[in-house]
Formats: C-alpha cells, sequence, structure tokens
C-alpha cells in the first residue's frame, strides 16, 4: 500500500513537473508580441487574448511569414486591408513592405478584428463570427447566418460550409481558453459556443472579407 501511494505522489509530481515546463514554453512562445498586441488591444478595443489567439492560429508567431494569396506577417494581413488600415489611420506614408514590422502588422489586423466584431455586435457570441469573418471574408460569413436564428453562434458555425473556417474558428476559441485559464483545452468550441462563453455577451466583449 505504501510503494502504490509512493509510485502515485512520484506520478502526480512528474505531471505537475511537465505540466509547468509546458506552461512555460508557452508563455515563452505565446507571449514574445503582447507588447504591441497590447498597443493594438487599447487603440481599437479588441481582447488581447483573441489578438494572440489569431496569430498563433495564423502563423505560430513566425515574423516573416507569407500566405498564398500574399498575406503577409503574424496576423497574414492583406496589403488591400492594410491600405484600408492605412486610410483609416490617415498613414499617408504607409507601404506594403511595412506590415513585416509586428507592430504594424498586429495594428492592422487589431483593426480588422475590431471591424468584424461590430459587424456581429448583436449576436450570442461575436467571436465566433468575427473569426469566420476574418478567415473566410465577410461575405462567406454573411452567407452562413442562419436566417431562423441570425443571432446564433452553434447556428452559425454548424453552417460553415468550409472545413477549414470551421476548424479555424473552433480551434481559435479553443486557444482563448487555454490562455485563460491555462488548461489545454480540445474541441471545447460547443462548450464556449453557448451565451457567457469565450466571446459570448456575457463576457467583456471589446469591440473591425478575409485580411
Amino acid at each position: 500500500m505504501r510503494r502504490a501511494f509512493l509510485w502515485v505522489a512520484l506520478l502526480l509530481s512528474l505531471s505537475l513537473l511537465l505540466f509547468w515546463a509546458w506552461r512555460s514554453s508557452l508563455e515563452r512562445t505565446d507571449s514574445r508580441y503582447d507588447a504591441q498586441i497590447r498597443v493594438a488591444s487599447q487603440r481599437y478595443g479588441v481582447d488581447p487574448l483573441l489578438i494572440r489567439a489569431v496569430i498563433w492560429q495564423e502563423t505560430g508567431f513566425r515574423l516573416n511569414k507569407v500566405g498564398r494569396v500574399g498575406e503577409l506577417g503574424l496576423m497574414q494581413v492583406r496589403p488591400t486591408t492594410a491600405l484600408d488600415w492605412a486610410r483609416s489611420e490617415k498613414r499617408a506614408d504607409f507601404r506594403p513592405e511595412q506590415l513585416a514590422d509586428p507592430q504594424i502588422n498586429i495594428l492592422a489586423g487589431g483593426w480588422y478584428l475590431a471591424r468584424a466584431l461590430r459587424h456581429w455586435q448583436d449576436t450570442d457570441n461575436p467571436y465566433a463570427f468575427a473569426l469566420a469573418e476574418y478567415n473566410a471574408g465577410r461575405r462567406n460569413a454573411v452567407r452562413w447566418v442562419d436566417p431562423a436564428r441570425p443571432r446564433s453562434a452553434r447556428a452559425f458555425l454548424s453552417r460553415i460550409d468550409f472545413p477549414k473556417t470551421r476548424k479555424y474558428v473552433r480551434e481559435t476559441l479553443d486557444r482563448i481558453a487555454l490562455y485563460r485559464t491555462g488548461v489545454p483545452w480540445r474541441s471545447c468550441a460547443d462548450f464556449f459556443l453557448r451565451p457567457g462563453g469565450v466571446g459570448g455577451k456575457k463576457e467583456a466583449v471589446h469591440v473591425a472579407d478575409r485580411p
């Protein structure tokens, strides 16, 4: 009995040690651009963990990634979207190559997220709708709204006919949950799509086509 207890204690200690090491590694990797994220969050009123989760989803925090259709940088912002952002900010000297700058990229991506969140602020989970818009564009997001339940994120997600976009939304919501709780949620988006879940109306939701 004593030996069994010692084995349980050893396994528990090892599990806690591994979890601590994993959490430390996560923080080192996923928090490297938090200073720039805070600037965009404060400027546009977007949850910093939402911005961070989108960066994780889009590029895994790889600064110089270039997408298949020309998306640039951490948040995979298209040059045309960046030009819209620059016009809104009255940055007459902006050039698309500046998207290689982490702060510029996160500001442009944060602005786009803020606009998407405003589009869906009357739904029961603006994050889910905004993430779909960020990934697949506003036209597709509007197409996926359930006419019978236009405010329901669950109904919306069930109508997404791009498997990659559905996966994108679920994984990004799960990542936000991980950042908030420290627990590695997997496939828990259904739980968080309820009102009051991640991005739901009982949260303090901060309120910008594919960037």
